[in-house]
């Protein structure tokens, strides 16, 4: 992608960036980032079923990319991927 593609993308993921993608997506000049969950839901919910949060600090994206526009977490699909984790780690 030249220069110019890669600062108008969009990138739609379901969980928000962790810092190193987040510091990669902004060095690599990509533009918006929209996610359907947060990582600090994602937190919520290991917490929830007893698990241990992540192994790596939640931050906002725009914590570690402060220029990159980011849209989320998008409430109704949230719930969904919530099933879905809580469906995965139940199973073990």
């Amino acid at each position: 992608m030249t220069e110019s593609d890669r600062a108008t993308s969009t990138v739609y993921t379901s969980g928000e960036h962790c810092p190193m993608c987040a510091a990669a997506h902004a060095w690599v000049g990509l533009g918006r980032i929209v996610y359907v969950s947060s990582a600090d839901q994602l937190g919520g919910w290991l917490s929830e079923l007893g698990l241990a949060r992540p192994p790596v600090n939640t931050m906002p994206i725009n914590d570690i990319a402060p220029g990159v526009p980011v849209d989320g977490p998008v409430p109704d699909l949230a719930e969904r991927v919530k099933t879905l984790h809580l469906r995965l780690h139940s199973s073990h």
